[in-house]
Order: structure tokens, then sequence, then C-alpha cells
């Protein structure tokens, strides 16, 4: 049985993000790290990378590890995995995006990482595919794309450079959330997950606000392709910066219509502010992701899940708690009602998507 070209695994991050993604590459296997979680679901990753084996030189290699943002969620047990020694972990690229040094001073998580891929005791690399420059598409958004032979292809959706800018003006008070651990901004409306729920062609229509949250804004968000496989890993992105870069990667390509994907790992943990009707019709995939305990913020909204089970073509739907809100959406009457099928995690261990080359996805 021959190896997945994608194996995609969500791994139980609490309310955030913690993505270890491998692609077979020849005799060896590439691996991507994308973000930690917050800083208390640190151990759980940090027994998945126990298990990464040893290369010659002893260390256990992780060829690209994105931060994708600045946000406790996504960043917080970064510095946790960077002073780890006893992990023996060593990178081929390390991508994060901070301003310039001389600008800034600070002691919360954002700046002890850019510390320490700065110098310091260990010589990491930082943004090397970028030429030490900041991880950003152009600024019309049309999108990056970075190619090496037998590798993994990754095209760059998110920042754009205003994005970043943005963040940049508010850097020291959005470290100062770090330093106090701040979650990210609560939305106002509740989310509409208690009790009976109403159609999901009513919830899925629903007008909500799109998100406006700086760190969000400024997320790595990327297409990887290999052997024919793809994933869109949208970290917290914006979907008006979604949009128009899957609609610029779709022109490239000659495409007419959405662009196919295998699997999308939905924007921000599921919330109806980053998932939209125009996002989910500017791709065309089988299988979404929702990274989520639904702590604090009731992540994923009901109008987010509604949006994919209506905008999907009877799609895959997968969680990495299996919790009494996530669990709702694989009602059986609901499923055969609209052609969705869910899928949860055996134990505390996230799950694991599987995605072989040549377009037909099939999951473990």
């Amino acid at each position: 049985m021959s190896h997945p070209a994608i194996t995609l695994e969500v791994l139980p991050a609490g309310f955030g993000d913690c993505l270890l993604v491998s692609c077979p590459v020849g005799r060896s296997t590439w691996r991507m790290l994308v973000d930690t979680g917050p800083d208390e679901a640190y151990p759980a990753l940090r027994r998945r990378l126990l298990q990464v084996p040893h290369g010659a030189d002893g260390k256990r290699h992780i060829d690209l590890f994105v931060v994708s943002h600045i946000d406790h969620d996504h960043i917080g047990g970064a510095r946790l995995l960077l002073s780890d020694d006893d992990l023996g972990l060593s990178f081929g690229d390390i991508w994060f995006n901070a301003p310039p040094r001389p600008r800034i001073r600070g002691v919360a998580e954002g700046q002890s990482l850019a510390d320490i891929l700065g110098g310091g005791d260990k010589a990491l690399p930082w943004n090397l595919a970028w030429s030490g420059q900041p991880v950003s598409t152009p600024a019309d958004g049309g999108g990056v794309e970075l190619t090496a032979p037998g590798l993994p292809k990754v095209t760059l959706l998110s920042p754009t450079p205003d994005r970043l800018d943005d963040l940049y003006k508010v850097w020291a008070k959005e470290l100062e959330r770090l330093r106090r651990k701040e979650r990210d901004r609560a939305e106002r409306e509740p989310a509409a997950t208690r009790g009976e729920l109403p159609s999901i062609e009513a919830l899925a229509a629903r007008v909500t606000p799109t998100d406006k949250a700086v760190p969000n804004g400024s997320s790595i968000a990327m297409l990887l392709e290999h052997q024919g496989a793809s994933v869109l890993l949208s970290a917290d992105a914006f979907p008006t910066v979604l949009v128009p870069a899957m609609a610029a990667l779709a022109r490239r390509r000659g495409i007419a219509g959405p662009v196919p994907i295998d699997a999308v790992k939905l924007s921000h943990h599921g919330s109806r502010a980053n998932v939209t009707q125009d996002l989910l019709r500017a791709v065309d995939a089988r299988h979404f992701v929702f990274s989520t305990n639904n702590a604090y913020f009731k992540h994923p909204n009901a109008e987010a899940v509604a949006r994919v089970i209506v905008g999907g073509r009877n799609p895959t739907l997968w969680f990495n708690y299996d919790t009494p809100s996530n669990r709702q959406w694989g009602a059986p009457d609901l499923m055969a009602r609209h052609g969705h099928v869910v899928r949860y995690p055996e134990g505390d261990v996230g799950v694991t998507i599987e995605l072989p080359a040549r377009r037909r996805a099939r999951t473990g």
C-alpha cells in the first residue's frame, strides 16, 4: 500500500491550533509544524514530537516550522518548544513575522521568539525562504509559489503587506496582551449552538460581520500541494484576504470556478467571522477541519458549520475534540438529511487525515 501524499495531524491544542504535516520525499519524510497551541497544550505536542525518528545527525528534523501569528492560542508553546533541548530538534526554516528589531523592545512571547530566532545561544534559521524578509504576499495579494524538485509546493496566500503593516502599528500592545496570556477577543454575538438548532439553511444564510482582529489579519496562510494532494492551512486569516488570493490562484492556473482542494483547515477555529460563503465558494473541497475544544468563545460557530454543510458537496467534517458541542453536528438524522459525514478523534490524540496522490482523497 502506498504512503499518503500528505498526512495532516490536527493535534489536541485546546482552543488553539497545532498541526503536524508529513509528506514522503524519496525514502525520507518532509515535515512541517504549524503553530504550537497555547502553552498549556505543549505536553501533547511534545509527546508527538518524541515519536519523530532521529536522523543520521541524531536530531529530530522539522523542515519548516510556521508560527502563523502572535495570538496566544497559536504561539503560546513556541518558546517552550524552541528551548526544549531534550527534544533534540533541528529546523530547516522557521517562518515568523516580527517588526524590524530596532523598532521594538518587549518581553512577551512574540518578542521572545524573535530574540531566539535572531541569535543568542542557538543559530536558528529565520525566514530563510524569504531571504530574511517578512513572509508576505505581493501587495496585490496574488500569492507566492515556492517550489523545489521533489518537495511539497507551498503557495502563500496571506498575509498581504498592508495586513503586516497594521500589525506592526499595534505590535507593542499585542505583545502586552500575549504577556498577560489574553485570549482572542470575543465576538459580540453568542454562538447559536445550544438547544435545538435552527435549520441549517437559515444558519448558513445569516449575515455576520467579518473578522477585523489585527493579529488574525497577519496570519501566515498557505496552500500545500504534494503529489497531486492538497490542503489549505488557513490559520486565522481574513476571508477578505483568502478569497482574492484563491481567485488569483485560479486565474494563474486557468481554473474556471473554485480551486480543487482535498482538505481545508478552517480559519479561526470555525468562526462565523472567518468562514464565509464567499470563501467556501472559492474552493472545491471534500474535507473540512475544525481545530478547537470549544473553550472561551464557543468556536466553531453554528453559522460557520452550517455554511460548510450547505456549501460543500457531501463534505466530511473533522473535529480534533469529541465534545457535546462538536458532537451535535454528527447526529445521524442531521447527516442523513444533509449528506455530510463527521469524524471525531479516538482518545486524546486529535485526528489524522491522509490524502493520497492523484486528487482522490482517502482518510484515516
